[in-house]
């Protein structure tokens, strides 16, 4: 008997308009999945780390994570699934399952991808069998995930930087369950509640004061794991909001009451979650009045990290009207551009648009006379702590532009923007610009603290917008914070 362990991990939004494929997972099964991850600071990393001290035999089933993006495409889902039951049902006997998923996302066919993951593995492991899910506190936990698992263990930071110790905990839990030192009883209460994420960050404010709670409340023994779930605001689905989960000893009562509470104050401090944004134009006008760089220009409408295209040109255009003299470095996503830079070559000057490809709702291409400065394979490797740090990243071929002093890296698909590896792989050296731009609305923090002289959130359209009451939500519970007026949503404590 061997303790199986996988991971499928992406977040959707489900107002983008690029679906998500199964290629875009590069799942890798069997011993493969664990020789990616075995160095990896990923849950998937954890759970090795963990059950490699332990005398028990691991069976690895797969690994696959996938940039965010628009919802799984239902022949794509239909493949993943089948993929997912067919390597669970290979194992004779499984003592037990660990799964590493992310809970926020979402299908054509599946507006509850994980719940429809784990319920697919209880019905072949059986009612007995122990499952212990890890989840990004942006999770939208449903009915079906807690009624399919004995535990879920969601991360404790954002910016996500204990992928690795989730991972470990959900690991230890598990071996306790096995052990029968615990009886895992789970509690769970959902809000009729949306937060923006950009100020969700656990190192201060709301969200870490209630990260901070559910933290004592595991320390002191009362839960073996307590997580609140600040939700992916860009879902579209009918069980959306956030919520909180305990996993006691055997403790249900204690547990209701943990959740029950952190709940109550949770919906008390919504309004503190409201973001300010700042105009680009008057954004990268203070960032050239600074004495020095970096500043950092965060588009989280635009996010890469949060289901947008990567295509916006809402900052390219005024950093070309009165910035490009500056040095600043950007990212964008258009195989367009990328197949005509490497037609010309390194070192030429070519004349072509950018951006706008995608998202044509919200973003127009912009015309650029640019040199071409390198031409690479797209391919690198995570270093900051968190955000599959020790994992390739694949984002297709790539191209860095000159426009002046600006530095525009473009590649053919997205990637995640949080991590300064992103423009370091590709010889720009973000501590020496002016401006950076990224396309995140807080992941970005954790990396770019350390050297950033100034942070400014800007005010551009996209899918991935803080302004939630602009966009188009039709399945989500009505009424529901914010988009609904408070007084009209019903509290259910």
């Amino acid at each position: 008997m061997a303790i199986a362990i996988g991971s499928i991990v992406q977040e959707s939004n489900d107002f983008s308009p690029v679906g998500t494929r199964y290629e875009d997972f590069d799942f890798a099964f069997g011993e493969r999945a664990a020789e990616r991850h075995k160095a990896a600071f990923t849950e998937m990393g954890g759970f090795l780390n963990t059950l490699a001290k332990s005398s028990r035999k691991v069976a690895p089933l797969f690994a696959g994570w996938a940039v965010t993006a628009g919802p799984v495409r239902r022949r794509d889902f239909a493949r993943l699934l089948s993929e997912f039951e067919k390597s669970l049902a290979g194992v004779s006997r499984p003592e037990a399952l660990l799964l590493a998923l992310h809970g926020g996302q979402t299908a054509e066919s599946a507006p509850d991808v994980a719940g429809r993951l784990l319920c697919a593995a209880r019905s072949i492991v059986g009612p007995k069998t122990a499952i212990v899910a890890t989840l990004d506190l942006h999770a939208n936990v449903t009915r079906l995930m807690t009624d399919s698992a004995t535990a879920l263990v969601g991360y404790k930071t954002y910016p996500h930087i204990d992928l690795f110790q989730t991972g470990q905990r959900a690991a230890e839990l598990l071996l306790k369950t096995l052990a029968g030192r615990i009886r895992p009883r789970m509690a769970f209460r959902k809000l009729p509640l949306i937060v923006p994420a950009e100020n969700m960050q656990t190192t201060s404010g709301p969200f870490g004061r209630l990260m901070n709670d559910a933290i004592k409340t595991e320390e002191n023994g009362a839960a073996e794991a307590v997580s609140v779930f600040g939700v992916q605001p860009w879902l579209d689905v009918p069980e959306m909001g956030c919520s909180v989960v305990s996993v006691t000893n055997d403790d249900p009562e204690a547990g209701c009451r943990q959740v029950d509470g952190l709940a109550r104050v949770f919906w008390e401090s919504r309004r503190e979650f409201a973001v300010k944004l700042t105009p680009v134009r008057r954004a990268i006008r203070e960032a050239l009045r600074s004495g020095e760089g970096p500043v950092v220009i965060s588009e989280p409408a635009d996010s890469t990290g949060s289901g947008s295209p990567g295509d916006s040109t809402g900052v390219l255009g005024p950093l070309l009207e009165f910035g490009r003299d500056a040095p600043a470095v950007l990212f964008m996503v258009d195989p367009e551009a990328v197949k005509t830079a490497i037609s010309a070559g390194v070192g030429a000057t070519i004349k072509t648009s950018v951006g706008g490809k995608f998202d044509r709702k919200h973003s127009r291409p912009v015309r650029i006379t640019a040199l071409v400065r390198l031409i690479s394979d797209g391919r690198w490797t995570g270093q900051a702590q968190g955000y599959n740090q020790g994992v390739e990243t694949s984002m297709g071929r790539a191209v860095v532009l000159h426009i002046g002093e600006i530095r525009l890296l473009v590649a053919e698909r997205p990637a995640m923007t949080v991590d300064p590896e992103l423009f370091r792989s590709h010889g720009i050296e973000p501590g020496r610009m002016r401006i950076v731009v990224v396309k995140s609305p807080n992941g970005f923090r954790g990396a770019y603290r350390s050297i950033a002289k100034k942070v400014f959130l800007v005010d551009t359209p996209g899918v991935s917008t803080p302004k939630l009451k602009t966009l188009p939500y039709r399945r989500v519970p009505r009424p529901i914070y914010p988009l609904d007026p408070w007084l009209r949503v019903k509290w259910p404590g």
